[in-house]
């Protein structure tokens, strides 16, 4: 009786360890979330992901040098307007939609919570732009260059999920911008 228990107990672990190496295999060759073995695939509900690279070409409109600050829109007061800044730290695990002149770029990982807020004060003398660049429908696997267009726009469209991009000069703990730059989410479809 007890050789039978023993036999039955020693089967239930080496299947459970079994189970395990299959998953932790799958998960490091393939970047498998480990839902999506069993059916439920977190956000893409089970289907594959699909990945790509793109390479964007920063628009000729936007400053060459590097931006004063980047962040995500928080709230707006008349012609100032407070953004939650991001340090952009290298290698990380994370792609940002904004690719505005020294914005984030795939394999930037964006920390959100870190970065203080900083205020924005936006004059008649400041340049806005927004975002209009179209990244058509990216194959999977491939490796995409877009360039980026932009248009001169108004603070009106920027949502809690707009990026910014601000170049100015700092003046205390603000910063006039000399020119001001957004984009909303990109949202990219899977193939049906």
């Amino acid at each position: 009786m007890k050789n039978k228990k023993l036999i039955v107990v020693m089967s239930i672990l080496v299947i459970l360890v079994g189970a395990a190496a299959f998953v932790g295999g799958r998960m490091l060759n393939q970047g498998v979330n480990p839902l999506g073995l069993i059916g439920l695939g977190g956000p893409m509900g089970g289907k594959e992901v699909m990945s790509f690279a793109l390479n964007v070409i920063p628009a000729a409109e936007l400053p060459k040098t590097p931006p004063e600050v980047i962040g995500v829109f928080a709230e707006r007061q008349d012609n100032t307007i407070v953004i939650s800044s991001i340090p952009l730290k290298a290698g990380g695990g994370g792609v940002a939609v904004s690719s505005g002149g020294g914005g984030a770029v795939a394999g930037t990982r964006i920390d959100e919570n870190s970065g203080p807020k900083v205020e924005i004060v936006v004059t008649n003398e400041t340049v806005v732009y927004r975002e209009t660049t179209d990244i058509g429908k990216p194959q999977p696997g491939e490796n995409q260059t877009v360039q980026q267009t932009v248009e001169e726009s108004t603070l009106d469209e920027l949502n809690t999920q707009s990026m910014v991009t601000v170049w100015g000069r700092k003046s205390g703990d603000r910063i006039i911008a000399e020119v001001l730059f957004y984009s909303n989410p990109v949202m990219i479809k899977a193939p049906s």
